[in-house]
């Protein structure tokens, strides 16, 4: 069907203002059951290995093999290209009222998972199953990074999580590498902010963080991603030493 310009045009400001709409409630949605979960339960910030591990202890783990066949399928971790990667995984089993539940520092679970359909269909008051392929030991890597900086007077608070799991899927939707560790829980993200509190951002946030990772953290037993130009630095526990310095 052909429109003329005037009703195309039209009809584009509608779409835009829809989906403008559309993302201004969900942004309000997630910050009223955010206020409402922590109201409602004892969210501590997360300073120790022992609090991180209570509450993920609290969660039912289930082994790839085992996930749904639909999820399998809709995940991409089925296909071929990917089931070998992902055979050894396993997940927990969390419903979207636990994503509010913070994990490190006050950094919450949903900072970290997949953002793909089975986290965006759950609902708060739901039991919908989310399954959230994180490995615990870059969880303990984020921690430790936490602690230090605060030793030495500068502000983990800053730090936002750009990705954490991604399913095959999403990594895909995303632009990540066929073979990224995200997919398989090994890999974070962090977007830098005023790490030494001058009141601004400046390329000494970020070389703070990369040079604790470099020496301290990560040293030769996982991936460090430099990503210049950006505030992004890549972190993961692949267990040998990756480095590059291209986004």
């Amino acid at each position: 069907m052909n429109y003329p310009i005037r009703m195309r045009i039209i009809i584009l400001i509608i779409t835009l203002l829809i989906i403008v709409l559309s993302l201004s409630i969900n942004r309000t949605r997630v910050f009223i059951e955010t206020i409402y979960f922590d109201m409602t339960h004892d969210n501590k910030d997360i300073h120790s290995k022992e609090d991180l591990l209570e509450i993920l202890n609290g969660f039912e783990m289930v082994k790839r093999d085992k996930l749904p066949k639909e999820y399998l399928k809709s995940s991409k971790m089925g296909m071929d290209k990917y089931s070998r990667m992902t055979q050894r995984m396993t997940f927990y089993k969390i419903t979207k009222k636990d994503t509010y539940k913070k994990i490190v520092g006050n950094l919450r679970i949903k900072n970290f998972v997949s953002r793909d359909y089975m986290y965006y269909n759950a609902s708060y008051q739901s039991d919908d199953v989310i399954y959230w392929g994180i490995k615990k030991e870059i969880l303990f890597k984020l921690l430790e990074l936490k602690n230090i900086l605060e030793k030495r007077n500068y502000n983990f608070y800053n730090i936002k999580i750009n990705s954490g799991h991604r399913t095959p899927y999403k990594n895909e939707k995303v632009g990540g590498a066929s073979k990224s560790r995200h997919i398989v829980g090994e890999a974070i993200d962090l977007k830098i902010g005023d790490i030494n509190n001058d009141g601004k951002y400046t390329d000494e946030d970020k070389e703070i963080i990369i040079n604790i990772c470099e020496k301290e953290l990560i040293k030769d037993k996982g991936g460090l991603g430099k990503y210049p130009g950006t505030r992004v630095v890549h972190m993961d526990v692949r267990g040998y030493k990756a480095r590059w310095n291209t986004y």
